[in-house]
């Protein structure tokens, strides 16, 4: 009696064990989480990841083709990775579907209008010998900023040089160069006169600065908080 009592108890439990494993094994997978790109984008961009922000904002527009701040955010991503044609198409988007009066209007147009005056615009150190963007003077120096983890070197960044002066040759002229992996910068070849020295061609730049360039000197300008936009503006508007 007690064999057949332990049989009977043993294949009870080998039952039980094969009705849980199959229970298990039929159990549906959870479900996966759908990537919120539009958001990933905003992530991206706030830490001025430029290319990975354009790539979540593709992918957004995909779901909401006519999200304007999608848009506006591509174009700009899109304006500091150098995707000109993208950039140009998303900022034709904003002007003809923002309103005339927002901010995100106004910027396009202004960076539209930029590009059609510039065209391609370069370096002067990378022009032919012969073309009148060549000078001999020249503005270089380091970037750096704090992020909360104390100053540290821009990487990279995107730092433009537009002429002020309303006639003579360097009349409508711009220049465009990035800091190294160190954040040093240096704009070479440049025709001497007066330019503005910003970081940021759309949007609110860290730096807006009023340089004056004289013939065959190389002016030395480190780029820091201490003359960051919210110490010094040379740009400010005034009433």
């Amino acid at each position: 009696m007690r064999l057949v009592a332990g049989l009977v108890l043993l294949g009870v439990s080998v039952v039980v064990s094969a009705g849980c494993q199959q229970s298990s094994s039929t159990r549906p997978a959870p479900p996966i989480a759908e990537v919120d790109h539009a958001a990933e984008g905003h992530r991206a961009f706030d830490r001025q990841e430029w290319a990975t922000a354009a790539s979540h904002y593709r992918l957004a527009l995909q779901k909401t083709p006519d999200n304007l701040s999608i848009h506006y955010r591509l174009a700009i991503s899109a304006s500091w990775i150098d995707l000109r044609d993208e950039a140009t198409a998303e900022f034709e988007w904003v002007v003809a579907n923002a309103a005339a009066s927002s901010e995100e209007a106004r910027v396009a147009r202004e960076w539209l209008a930029a590009s059609r005056n510039r065209g391609e615009t370069m370096s002067a150190s990378s022009a032919p010998s012969g073309d009148e963007r060549v000078g001999d003077s020249g503005v270089h120096g380091r970037v750096v900023w704090d992020e909360g983890q104390g100053v540290q070197p821009l990487k990279r960044l995107q730092l433009n040089l537009y002429a002020l002066n309303d006639d003579g040759k360097t009349k409508g002229m711009s220049f465009r160069i990035r800091s190294d992996r160190e954040g040093n910068y240096a704009f070479k070849n440049i025709p001497a006169g007066t330019y503005k020295l910003t970081d940021n061609n759309v949007g609110t730049p860290r730096w807006r600065l009023k340089v004056e360039l004289k013939p065959a000197q190389d002016t030395a300008i480190d780029l820091s908080p201490d003359n960051s936009l919210k110490a010094r503006d040379d740009f400010a508007k005034r009433s």
